[in-house]
């Protein structure tokens, strides 16, 4: 077992990635996994399965973070 950090810019472009690509809003804890992956933080070669979750995003917040990409 290993713990990653995901940078807070990478947390932003996977809520960007994934409100862009997949049409999922995401808040950013919710997104971090995502992030970790995107990043190249996680294991490589191997399958992974993540859990988006949450919706609680403030819609000022999340504006930001879409114009930002």
């Amino acid at each position: 077992d290993r713990m990653v950090l995901a940078p807070e810019r990478a947390v932003a472009a996977a809520v960007r990635g994934l409100f862009e690509e997949e049409r999922v809003i995401a808040e950013g804890a919710g997104a971090t996994a995502v992030a970790a992956l995107v990043d190249g933080l996680a294991v490589a070669g191997r399958r992974v399965a993540v859990v988006v979750s949450g919706s609680n995003i403030d819609a000022g917040l999340l504006s930001k973070v879409l114009l930002a990409g």
